[in-house]
């Protein structure tokens, strides 16, 4: 999301194809197991809860009064957004590499205050998609030209959900076929490719977890299933259409970060030890999340790079971590979770 380059033609020759892509050899295969610590300070971070952070350390996310709200972690500077009506809830939930914010703020409706999704295009207040009290929004991503993908439940629709796009105006993203349930929108790069996810329901009413991309035209392609039905979640679309996320196996046993490009199909790299979530990634094949502890049940942060592997995040006097990630940057800042605060991990190491 955070470069702005243009897909290569391979992307829909891959996509366009029903078929699985094998993957291809690896001359120098990542590395597995624990591969030691990295070492970076951390900030805290005056927000209630943060969202997302910029290229530039900008934090998103609300403060106490629950409004939306950022700050600066270089200068630190504090932006207060507001809301739409009056003091209902706000919150910045994305920001772009280059500091294009989106999120939600509720509107005042008869017996609900529905969430809808906002963005600011130009001065402040921040702008809503719409005023429906139909639907309640959740904001994903965001990309430099304020393209907003994210999630809408229909109220009163038993669980029914739209993935949508806001480009000139919201679209709600089509499914391969109207067996599709639970659908959602997660990421958006630069060239205006949506990632997603949805449930296939087969002929013998079985669901089936599929990844879905969606191309700059809102048609939308299906990436073909892990191997054995094990489940693929998918968190970020890069570039170059990669994809990046985790393994869940139906036996909730040899997890995996897994990888997905048009050109070398699926990669997998085994979890160093412990149930391993993806969380959040980058553009370099990069990616932040936990591996939990069998031993103590602790959520242990790891950082992971296709050239070092899996690396306990550490403070710069090299203590170990422990807490959730919740996102990170293409600089390499990480938001993280720890004693119930928000805080900001700068990388000091090299290799980062």
């Amino acid at each position: 999301m955070r470069r702005h380059l243009v897909l290569s033609s391979i992307l829909t020759a891959a996509l366009g194809t029903a078929v699985a892509v094998p993957p291809a050899a690896a001359a120098d295969p990542p590395p597995t197991g624990w591969q030691g610590s990295v070492c970076g300070t951390r900030t805290a971070i005056p927000l209630t809860v943060a969202r997302d952070v910029d290229d530039a350390g900008v934090v998103v996310g609300y403060d106490q009064r629950t409004r939306a709200a950022s700050w600066d972690s270089r200068t630190g500077t504090y932006r207060w957004y507001g809301g739409i009506d009056g003091g209902l809830f706000s919150e910045i939930s994305a920001v772009s590499g280059a500091g294009r914010v989106a999120g939600v703020a509720e509107v005042d409706g008869p017996t609900t205050n529905p969430p809808k999704a906002v963005r600011v295009e130009g001065p402040l207040p921040l702008r809503p998609v719409d005023r429906s009290l139909r639907t309640a929004d959740q904001v994903h991503d965001v990309n430099d030209a304020n393209v907003v993908v994210g999630t809408s439940e229909v109220l009163g629709g038993q669980g029914a959900t739209e993935p949508f796009v806001w480009t000139d105006r919201r679209y709600v993203l089509p499914t391969p076929d109207a067996s599709y349930r639970f659908v959602h929108a997660r990421s958006v790069n630069e060239a205006g490719w949506v990632l997603g996810e949805g449930y296939h329901l087969d002929t013998q009413g079985v669901y089936h977890h599929r990844v879905l991309v969606w191309r700059p035209d809102r048609t939308v392609l299906e990436l073909p299933p892990l191997p054995d039905d094990a489940m693929f979640v998918a968190e970020h679309i890069d570039e170059q259409g990669g994809v990046t996320g985790h393994r869940l196996s139906p036996d909730w046993e040899n997890d995996a970060l897994v990888t997905w490009s048009p050109t070398a199909g699926y990669t997998s790299v085994p979890s160093p030890g412990g149930d391993l979530q993806v969380i959040s990634a980058d553009d370099r094949g990069g990616a932040v999340g936990t591996i939990i502890d069998p031993t103590s049940g602790s959520a242990l942060p790891f950082l992971y790079r296709p050239d070092t592997g899996f690396r306990r995040l550490a403070t710069a006097d090299g203590t170990l971590l422990r807490g959730v990630p919740y996102r990170m940057s293409e600089a390499g800042q990480v938001i993280i979770m720890t004693d119930q605060r928000p805080t900001l991990w700068t990388p000091t190491c090299a290799g980062a």
